[in-house]
């Protein structure tokens, strides 16, 4: 259990807690039963399934909510309180149909002790067993919950939303001390700077420099520090065209390229100033925008460009637009690698991408926006049917990517869907990233599956 995070299932006593411990593990584990009290030990088990991304370990309290306390129920409260403040994510479980006064103190606890308040905590309202009981959280709502979601832990009702919370909380993986803050690659056609850019960061020469298309056959990593945060930068492989003969796309060093793209938290997509953004760019662009990577798009040997003016880098991110029109909403920069010329700035915008990259929108913050935002007025009036977003949830951060559930999915085009998009990318300060918005109509996969 050493190493792994730690969820651990909270609440007062029969509001569910050992059935929501036995259907996430699918074993019977803890004992369950009508009579408060039964679980009476902080049980553990490790959860390694395919729904979950890494493996952690999954914790069962007993009910904190005894009455009258002796010294055993005493020592069993103070181990329980003391397991929370070592969990990594804390699932809060009511129940529905009996809201109590102990739930509010909880609550109030989990806002105001000095280690609690700094957990994450996903409150889950047990004992929705039907579609109707969704209508009725107004009262949980009030509580002032930043993340509040109704299942059923008996009928299994809402748990892949579940298992997709468990998973945006969770780290992707176990980090160590001396892995680096953040992930670069490089990425480009042969011969666009890229082991250029890397001898630049690195402030030596660590790859090979050539006019030889092709030069770099490996990825090419290392580390280095910039304000104070220790980055590792990777020089993929250059992406080239097959041969005449060939189909598609191709990695040279396939693997080890893919590999570097899957482990960087932020792509930097170099592209020569001399030779534009042409369809073999374009492509690659699409390549790295199917991983969700967030990605900065940087115009390498700005230097060669002939007889620039004040508004040349203008003109010239006019023309990629025009070519590529998603590139107004992506970071567009100009550098030249080879003599060092907005290397700088090319790194803090990299750390800047990746840390809001990292931002987790509560379940309560977007919903808020929903109830408040005007230009759903819009929406509705531009449409015969109205579409209605019911609710609103975050559910990873590659790809940044936020789920709606709706009256229909029909409803909502391509350029509904980009409205709410670029609100949502305004109000919540994410412009750069890809944010995806998922559709999900209210009903769909509710009941859960074995």
């Amino acid at each position: 259990m050493k190493g792994l995070p730690v969820v651990t299932i909270v609440g007062r006593q029969n509001v569910g807690k050992s059935t929501l411990f036995n259907a996430i593990l699918r074993a019977q584990s803890a004992i369950t039963e009508n009579t408060a009290g039964v679980t009476r030990d902080v049980l553990q088990k490790i959860v390694e399934r395919s729904e979950f991304k890494i493996p952690f370990t999954l914790s069962d309290t007993p009910g904190l909510d005894i009455e009258n306390i002796d010294e055993i129920s005493k020592e069993i409260i103070d181990i329980a309180f003391e397991h929370l403040r070592n969990s990594d994510l804390i699932l809060h479980v009511i129940d529905h149909k009996d809201l109590r006064k102990y739930d509010h103190k909880l609550i109030d606890l989990f806002k105001k002790d000095d280690i609690l308040k700094d957990k994450m905590v996903l409150t889950l309202i047990n004992k929705v067993d039907t579609e109707q009981d969704e209508y009725d959280l107004e009262p949980f709502y009030k509580l002032g919950l930043n993340e509040l979601l109704p299942i059923s832990a008996l009928g299994r009702r809402n748990f892949d939303l579940l298992y997709q919370k468990i998973n945006f909380f969770l780290p992707d993986k176990i980090k160590m001390p001396e892995d680096p803050y953040c992930k670069i690659a490089i990425i480009g056609k042969p011969n666009s700077g890229k082991s250029s850019l890397l001898n630049t960061f690195l402030g030596y020469k660590r790859a090979v420099v050539s006019d030889v298309p092709g030069t770099t056959r490996d990825s090419v990593s290392d580390q280095f520090y910039f304000q104070n945060q220790k980055l590792e930068i990777i020089d993929t492989a250059g992406i080239r065209r097959k041969s005449k003969t060939g189909e598609s796309l191709e990695f040279y060093s396939y693997k080890r390229t893919l590999h570097s793209l899957g482990e960087a938290d932020v792509v930097v997509l170099l592209v020569d100033a001399m030779k534009g953004l042409g369809e073999f760019d374009k492509k690659i662009f699409g390549e790295i925008q199917e991983l969700g990577k967030p990605m900065i798009v940087a115009v390498n040997k700005w230097d060669l460009v002939p007889e620039k003016e004040s508004n040349s880098w203008k003109h010239y991110k006019d023309r990629m637009e025009a070519k590529l029109s998603i590139l107004k909403e992506r970071p567009l920069i100009s550098l030249s690698a080879k003599e060092k010329v907005r290397t700088h700035k090319l790194l803090e915008s990299v750390v800047a991408l990746y840390e809001k990259s990292q931002k987790k929108l509560t379940t309560r913050a977007l919903n808020d926006w929903l109830s408040k935002w005007g230009g759903k007025n819009k929406v509705q009036k531009a449409s015969n049917r109205p579409p209605k977003v019911y609710y609103a949830t975050q559910v990873s951060q590659i790809p940044f990517k936020i789920l709606f559930f709706v009256n229909d999915t029909k409803l909502f085009p391509s350029n509904i869907l980009s409205f709410y998009r670029k609100s949502i990318v305004a109000e919540f300060g994410l412009d750069g990233l890809a944010v995806e918005i998922e559709l999900r109509n209210r009903n769909e996969g509710k009941e859960g599956k074995e």
